[in-house]
């Protein structure tokens, strides 16, 4: 437990380090404007990328190499909920488990590869991508390819030191992952046997932590401010949460 909570902290530390520097200097857009061009970036990602046909991660279309051009976009697959969330699931895989429909009361178990970027459209040059760079947030895959259960922006326990000092969920929890996980069923595989991904859930920043604060790293920040995040997954089991 206390190796798994390392390797995810020492890949959140690398994640905020690097939004850190892109936050120096910051020179935002009005929300309103923010959110279009989320969405707008969130579009072209989704047309420029496709799932590999092994095992389901996502890659993006090469420009020189025509082997993946038979290959349909996510974009092609997906679907926009009424929020701004995009959910993408990939044909052939069955997943007839339960469904994770309320974070507090249902627990996961994961593989993911989750990576985040800052949407603009500002100096971008010729061909260039506005969801670019692109940087993990947090991935299973990597070192051990151990599943977890409940990822740090799925759920967490507050214990009441944090509760007295007005910490919430809402400091920890992407809502527009746990609003795009209710449309998919757990596989109801152990996670002993090499992932098989599944689908992907794209959110905009306004639906994961938009401008507020963020104790992700264990001390308050804003280091995913305006971030907009994709998760690539199997959900392998949805059990009752313990109390």
């Amino acid at each position: 437990m206390m190796k798994k909570w390392g390797l995810t902290i020492l890949a959140l530390g690398i994640f905020f380090t690097a939004c850190k520097n892109d936050d120096d200097g910051i020179d935002e857009l009005p929300v309103e404007e923010q959110n279009q061009v989320d969405d707008d970036a969130i579009i072209e990602y989704l047309k420029n990328h496709y799932f590999d046909s092994e095992k389901g991660l996502i890659k993006e279309f090469s420009d020189i190499d025509s082997t993946d051009n038979d290959y349909p976009t996510l974009h092609s697959q997906g679907t926009k909920l009424p929020s701004g969330v995009w959910i993408v699931k990939r044909p052939g895989v069955i997943a007839e488990g339960p469904i994770a429909d309320d974070n507090t009361k249902d627990s996961i178990l994961i593989s993911h590869e989750t990576k985040a970027f800052k949407a603009s459209y500002k100096d971008l040059p010729e061909g260039g991508k506005p969801y670019r760079p692109i940087s993990v947030f947090f991935s299973t895959l990597n070192p051990s390819g151990t599943p977890a259960w409940d990822p740090i922006f799925y759920y967490v326990h507050l214990n009441a030191t944090q509760i007295d000092n007005g910490i919430n969920l809402r400091h920890y929890v992407m809502e527009g992952f746990t609003e795009g996980l209710k449309h998919f069923n757990s596989t109801n595989t152990n996670g002993s046997d090499l992932y098989n991904f599944q689908g992907a859930i794209v959110v905009p920043s306004r639906l994961a932590y938009g401008r507020d604060i963020d104790y992700l790293s264990g001390s308050r920040n804003y280091s995913c401010r305006d971030c907009s995040f994709v998760v690539n997954f199997e959900l392998h089991k949805v059990i009752e949460r313990i109390p």
